[in-house]
């Protein structure tokens, strides 16, 4: 069993390894050893800046629901076939993406949520996280282009760490693992769940 990550990035990289061990019977058929593939260093992304992502191929601020959806399934895509030409083999590509999508009704008027995409050779499975609010400030920097884990006078120095930004607005109660780890998990539902899709 080969699950290839399509980032470098160590939360988004933990959620994929625990939102999967949470189904052993996905990842261990018939005795299968399970392997973790993770983007080699000259693969991955821009790490800061406001230009296009080399990865997912869209901007490193992503400010629609689409273009967010978009850049997970690029990472996805991308971690699939890395895992294809290294190993001849690949079970699942999994990418994650953050970003901002227009909410109507929110004070800022912007919701932000991570979005999980796992491509398994031709099709992908899509899932969500919860979504949550920034202050309007911040919503208005990440919309003139600042990257929200770089806006360190706000969310201090570790908002690319484990903490991420969402370790500071919940007071340490979530961390940005975990708060991917959901979207790896709802995007499952339709591999782990497949049988529930196909009903009429």
């Amino acid at each position: 069993m080969y699950i290839s990550i399509g980032t470098r990035s160590q939360p988004k990289i933990a959620a994929v390894c625990t939102a999967f061990s949470r189904y052993p019977e996905l990842c261990f058929r018939d005795g299968d050893l399970l392997q973790f593939v993770i983007l080699p260093v000259h693969k991955r992304g821009d790490t800061q800046g406001n230009g296009i992502d080399r990865v997912s191929r869209i901007s490193r601020n992503p400010v629609t629901l689409e273009e967010t959806v978009t850049g997970a399934k690029n990472r996805a895509y991308e971690a699939f076939q890395h895992c294809m030409t290294q190993y001849g083999t690949c079970d699942y590509g999994v990418g994650i993406e953050a970003g901002l999508f227009p909410a109507p009704g929110s004070e800022s008027g912007y919701l932000d949520t991570s979005i999980c995409a796992i491509y398994v050779g031709s099709s992908y499975a899509i899932g969500g996280s919860p979504l949550f609010e920034y202050p309007d400030t911040v919503t208005k920097r990440i919309l003139n282009g600042e990257e929200a884990g770089l806006i360190s006078d706000f969310f201090g120095d570790t908002a690319k760490g484990r903490p991420g930004v969402i370790g500071p607005l919940t007071d340490g109660r979530v961390n940005r693992d975990e708060f991917d780890q959901y979207a790896v998990l709802m995007a499952l539902t339709r591999i782990v769940s497949g049988q529930l899709y196909k009903r009429n």
